[in-house]
């Protein structure tokens, strides 16, 4: 059995009964988070401004030529 499998079974099991797909969502996006050597979060990536201006542009004119 995968070891993702495992992790996801054992979030299930330790959400309350009426939770929500929101809170399964919630459950596995900290799963996949970027952790450090010692399993502690990870601060996420900054971009630069200017970066993730280019990288907008760069979107918007693929789903133009779509």
């Amino acid at each position: 059995m995968s070891d993702v499998k495992d992790q996801v079974r054992a979030l299930l099991d330790r959400l309350p009964d009426d939770c929500t797909y929101a809170d399964v969502q919630r459950g596995i996006a900290v799963l996949m988070w970027p952790k450090r050597e010692d399993g502690s979060l990870a601060p996420p990536e900054r971009l630069d401004p200017e970066e993730v201006k280019r990288r907008l542009r760069e979107w918007m004119k693929s789903e133009k030529d779509k």
